[in-house]
């Protein structure tokens, strides 16, 4: 589902930056920021947070987890949560961003460090727990969310603090 959502928003991200009469290095942060806000933070925490929900025992399942846990309903929950909060970048902008993409990267880094822990101990090599979709989805795209919401900081992209 991450390569899925990635490869929407990077396909908006391309034809909104083609169709801009006006590009700039501001501009195309912000564009950038939004469709990965949107979709791969945003949309990608709420189908998270539905399978959990809605799907709890073959979610674990494929996390490498005991089936059953009322952790899992939690977890679910607070993704969509999350997630809705990113799919608000629609509407706000600045420092919502900001907060956005902080509590949802604390959450990932969090997972990311629950699921090394659990690789560790128990030796869980289950594709979702530690495959490369994880490292990118808790690691790397954490991490550039912070490192882009800075560059769009930075570039100007003060005005829309709210």
């Amino acid at each position: 589902m991450f390569f899925f959502l990635l490869g929407i928003a990077s396909f908006a991200i391309i034809v909104h930056l083609l169709l801009m009469k006006q590009r700039t290095a501001g501009k195309a942060v912000e564009i950038i920021l939004l469709y990965l806000l949107v979709f791969v933070f945003g949309a990608g925490s709420v189908l998270a947070g539905l399978m959990h929900v809605f799907n709890g025992p073959a979610t674990a399942q494929m996390i490498g987890w005991p089936a059953g846990s009322p952790f899992q309903y939690e977890v679910g929950v607070a993704d969509i949560a999350f997630g809705l909060v990113c799919m608000l970048a629609l509407i706000f902008r600045g420092s919502y961003w900001l907060a956005a993409i902080l509590a949802n990267s604390i959450f990932l880094f969090g997972a990311l460090i629950g699921h090394i822990r659990d690789l560790i101990a128990a030796g869980n090599t289950a594709a979702y727990n530690i495959g490369p979709n994880i490292i990118l989805s808790d690691l790397i795209l954490p991490l550039l969310m912070i490192i882009l919401y800075i560059v769009y900081y930075r570039l100007g992209n003060k005005s829309h603090d709210q």
